[in-house]
């Protein structure tokens, strides 16, 4: 009796110090942000029936968030800064290098690694430098480059100092050669226009518009519309110009706003009407139940398992406007889009919703295969958490009910990207394969690529952002709404 009574008071110590334990603050607001996280998950995520049982922890939210997710999930996300985020969907960045670039090991025989700029950021100081695609750089900041330190000397480009170091080099004969360390300002909350280039060239008395689209945004956040006016007036431009061949470069299109996507859709599609289905979406129970409540069609006027091509871009600042969609669909036999395996979601469910309705010829390497979209979720009822995520919430397919490429979208053309030539220069590698298919002429061949590389990250890798198709319209915003309540 006397040795039960002792363990039944030890076991009463060890619950009563258990008790009396004091979180710290950090872990009081984690365990108030794994528990927002999960609430969220169970009511939003596609695989919300394969959550695991929900518990109180304060450990990190990105741990805790890595065990939520589906084992077929390679795409939701959790972050930080809700406001980072947000800004890096619009195509803000707070701190701006200047240059898109790959990373590549330097040689199977050292640890060292080299970076490759891809594209220039227009109206920023690195573009009026004389720096160029194919460029090559080795150090940051007077450190040489290598797979032990490639992240932290990455940081460089985006953290709050005001520039960076970087030393270029030229390859000769078996070797690298350092050039002098040039200084480059960042671009403080820097805004990218997605449209990087557009123009129309004349072959064998052929029109071929030629768009380099790089993400999926209407606006920098303004609700202007602002960047999806300007595609409009670009596809207009086409039609004025009477191509009847379009080339649209998603290489580095790593996806985006779905309304970006349709819209951009809807100006490429043959036989433009407001009925005709673009995609068609499957949601989880939940947001099944709720769409079809008599409580949602009493509020909403739309359905939300269907998105159809749309006929106009509506804005609401500073006025309500609205805009017709150009289309140059009729114009159009084929489209030839330029890929890569970084060219993912939106862009994806671009080449997806197009299909049933014109031949897409893909030049390039084979996509990423995310047939899924997030919507991105915030804590606006507590200030201090500050975090968000960015989880899968759907499934789309195109008018045929087809979403079977989670492998990707094999190219037609296989290209590697070469950087020897200039965007934009009909001899650089994929551009000229879809000129030559196009005239029936060989293209110029391109150069082969001065060093043997080995790929290894692309500055996407170093952003917030991933691959997405991120969905934000009247019928989520009123289940996220419902769902706070």
């Amino acid at each position: 009796m006397k040795r039960m009574l002792f363990f039944l008071c030890v076991g009463l110590l060890f619950v009563n110090c258990k008790d009396d334990t004091k979180l710290t603050d950090t872990q009081e607001l984690y365990k108030y942000v794994n528990d927002w996280v999960y609430q969220n998950m169970d009511a939003l995520y596609y695989w919300n029936t394969k959550l695991p049982a929900s518990q109180s922890t304060y450990e990190n939210p990105n741990d805790y968030f890595k065990t939520l997710k589906y084992k077929d999930d390679r795409f939701s996300a959790i972050f930080e800064s809700y406001q980072n985020i947000l800004n890096e969907l619009n195509g803000v960045s707070t701190s701006e290098i200047g240059f898109n670039f790959q990373l590549y090991k330097e040689s199977s025989t050292n640890d060292n690694v080299l970076g490759i700029v891809l594209y220039l950021k227009p109206g920023t100081p690195a573009a009026s430098l004389g720096i160029k695609r194919g460029d090559i750089f080795r150090k940051i900041n007077g450190q040489q480059i290598t797979m032990t330190n490639y992240s932290n000397l990455i940081n460089y480009f985006s953290d709050s100092s005001a520039s960076a170091s970087v030393t270029f080099s030229t390859y000769q004969n078996g070797s690298f050669y350092d050039k002098a360390a040039v200084t480059l300002n960042k671009s403080a909350n820097y805004q990218e226009d997605p449209i990087y280039l557009d123009t129309v060239y004349t072959v064998q008395n052929k029109k071929i518009g030629y768009l380099i689209y790089n993400f999926f945004t209407g606006d920098s956040g303004d609700k202007s519309m602002k960047y999806d006016l300007e595609l409009n007036s670009t596809i207009e431009k086409f039609k004025q110009d009477n191509i009847s061949e379009l080339i649209i470069d998603l290489r580095y299109n790593h996806g985006g706003a779905m309304s970006s996507a349709i819209n951009l859709a809807s100006m490429l599609v043959p036989n433009l009407t407001s009925d005709k289905v673009f995609s068609y979406i499957e949601y989880n129970q939940n947001y099944t139940d709720y769409f079809n409540s008599a409580d949602f069609k009493k509020q909403y006027n739309e359905n939300p398992f269907i998105n159809n091509f749309a006929t106009n871009i509506v804005i609401t600042n500073p006025n309500t406007q609205s805009y017709s969609i150009e289309n140059v669909g009729n114009n159009l036999q084929r489209i030839f889009f330029l890929t890569s395996n970084g060219t993912a979601s939106a862009s994806e469910m671009v080449i997806n919703g197009l299909k049933p309705f014109l031949p897409c010829v893909l030049i390039g390497d084979t996509t990423v295969g995310k047939n899924v979209g997030s919507t991105l979720v915030n804590d606006d009822q507590n200030t201090k958490n500050q975090w968000a995520i960015l989880p899968i919430i759907l499934k789309y397919f195109n008018t045929d009910h087809q979403s079977d490429f989670t492998d990707g979208f094999a190219p037609d053309f296989r290209v590697e990207d070469d950087y020897s030539y200039q965007l934009g220069d009909t001899r650089e590698a994929m551009l000229g394969k879809a000129i030559s298919r196009i005239s029936g002429v060989q293209s110029s061949a391109a150069k082969s690529a001065p060093v043997n590389r080995m790929l290894w990250k692309s500055s996407i890798d170093f952003k917030p952002k991933r691959n997405g198709l991120v969905v934000r319209n009247k019928s989520i915003e009123s289940y996220l709404n419902r769902n706070k309540k």
